[in-house]
């Protein structure tokens, strides 16, 4: 697997992610990183317009991010930037919790082809 640390740091530098830094975060159009404790991407991500404050705190919610413990974000001026920034750092790192490039990467959506048989276990002695 190929390594998800990130190279450049964004504008914020890393926060601990806990209430009192959600709570201050802007309201503004950004993108961000959620970081494993030895400060690995597991997620990134966008805010459009409606900040980023509601976005990190949806995310944090919703999403199944085990092990999350650091933020970095930046703001930008349009929410299309914010979602063009995003779109390159996901291709770029490939995190581990954005869709398409997680650990089971479309093991689940491979099926033999028509005629072809899936070979079953053998049967202990």
């Amino acid at each position: 697997m190929s390594d998800t640390r990130a190279e450049a740091r964004l504008d914020s530098g890393i926060i601990k992610l806990d209430g009192p830094a959600i709570d201050n975060l802007p309201e503004s159009p950004g993108h961000y990183r959620l970081l494993s404790s030895g400060q690995s991407v597991m997620l990134v991500g966008h805010a459009g317009d409606e900040g980023l404050r509601v976005a990190v705190r949806t995310a944090c919610q919703n999403s199944p991010a085990a092990g999350v413990a650091l933020l970095e974000y930046s703001q930008t001026d349009t929410s299309d930037s914010a979602a063009a920034a995003a779109e390159d750092e996901v291709s770029r790192l490939k995190p581990l919790y954005n869709e398409g490039y997680g650990r089971f990467r479309n093991s689940e959506l491979i099926l033999p082809k028509k005629g072809h048989r899936i070979r079953k276990a053998m049967k202990n002695p």
